[in-house]
């Protein structure tokens, strides 16, 4: 199996949301997202786009989040003991999205 490229994922997933947020902000046609970058003290960051009271959109949310720490947290391990111990990333992209 070959490696997996995070930079690859990260630039795919940023450009998703890129895409996402223009296609909701052109169908809305009032408003824009407000962007709030974060970053997580155990390892990792994101952005947070949100969009309130337009036309179209009562307020729809687009985020995008990339952590990462030397330790798989418990609740992840509960089930995966064997897991205990191990480096992690996740990354993604996830909406909610509530019309006016």
């Amino acid at each position: 199996m070959s490696e997996v490229n995070i930079d690859t994922v990260k630039k795919y997933l940023l450009g998703l949301q890129d895409s996402i947020c223009d296609a909701l902000s052109e169908e809305d046609g009032k408003k824009k997202f407000i962007e709030d970058a974060w970053d997580r003290e155990q390892g990792g960051g994101g952005r947070t786009r949100v969009l309130t009271n337009g036309a179209v959109f009562e307020q729809a949310g687009v985020n995008f989040s990339h952590v990462y720490g030397n330790k798989l947290p418990a609740s992840a391990t509960a089930h995966r003991p064997e897991l205990e111990g191990r480096e992690f990333q996740a990354m993604g992209v996830s909406l909610v999205i509530h019309p006016e």
